[in-house]
């Protein structure tokens, strides 16, 4: 699948949007970073690493919360994208894409930290003063940090309202509701994903293709786009865009574990080979 490249950001550089990226340390978010570095005045770049006991830590409160089991299903899942998944994905024209541009570099200086809310990110918001804050998978924003910068918007992989939090395509593929794998870039609030709605996009998944891997990777490709477009539409006045209201319940979803991930394996098998129906 391939997509129209991007409306740019014309003129001097001088000329260009203020932009600071608020960024995870995932291959997603590092591709959506390299495309807005070509095309913005890259003003600040936060890059967040949670230590990988707090990590593990948040998958087992999570799996207490949940389901018995939950945290070891997320472990075997990790161990089965390593194992396999990486390599089916690089069937996948978007993924390669997306992989291509882990080495990249911007030459604005890159701030590391554990929390996104650490008071080092505030510091550094007052003293860049972006004009828009893109957020890429990070972890939830406090307010303190959401009032050092006058617009954030952040890049959610999920159609919300329905399909908020983690793996919205993949949720949304294994409830058969084909019609919403996609992105949202929406404004961010305090809440998880519930900003208001200014842009959406939905792409196809194809079964023969499409894994955890994939379809990650397909929202950031045509993620990049979708924010380069509006950034371009709303240059004037970011707060001031137009919202959308798609309907539909407001659904928040986690990560999927490795039981959750054969149910997905069976959908996309039945898809390609429905099963015969038994005799009456």
């Amino acid at each position: 699948m391939t997509y129209p490249p991007a409306e740019t950001c014309t003129g001097p550089r001088e000329a260009r949007p203020r932009v600071a990226v608020l960024m995870g340390p995932s291959a997603g978010s590092q591709y959506v970073f390299s495309r807005l570095a070509a095309e913005v005045d890259l003003v600040a770049v936060v890059k967040q690493q949670r230590p990988r006991r707090e990590v593990l830590r948040a998958v087992f409160r999570r799996g207490k919360k949940l389901r018995r089991g939950y945290w070891l299903d997320r472990l075997l899942l990790g161990a089965y994208t390593k194992l396999r998944l990486k390599r089916q994905a690089l069937a996948c024209a978007e993924y390669c894409e997306v992989r291509a541009a882990s080495s990249f570099e911007s030459d604005c200086a890159v701030r590391r930290v554990e929390s996104i809310n650490d008071p080092a990110v505030i510091d550094v918001l007052q003293k860049t003063q972006p004009e828009l804050v893109v957020v890429l998978g990070t972890s939830i924003i406090k307010e303190p940090v959401l009032a050092a910068a006058p617009c954030f918007v952040n890049l959610h992989a999920g159609v919300t309202p329905m399909y908020r939090g983690a793996h919205g395509q993949f949720w949304a593929v294994l409830n058969r509701d084909f019609g919403n794998v996609g992105v949202t870039l929406h404004f961010v609030d305090k809440g998880i994903d519930t900003g208001a709605i200014v842009k959406q996009c939905r792409f196809a998944f194809d079964p023969a293709v499409d894994n955890l891997l994939t379809l990650l990777a397909k929202s950031s490709v045509t993620g990049a786009k979708l924010i380069l477009d509006w950034i371009h539409d709303n240059r004037t006045n970011f707060r001031a865009s137009p919202t959308l209201t798609p309907p539909g319940p407001s659904q928040l979803h986690y990560s999927p574990g490795l039981s959750d991930y054969r149910r997905f394996e069976q959908l996309a098998r039945d898809l390609l080979s429905p099963p015969s129906r038994k005799a009456a």
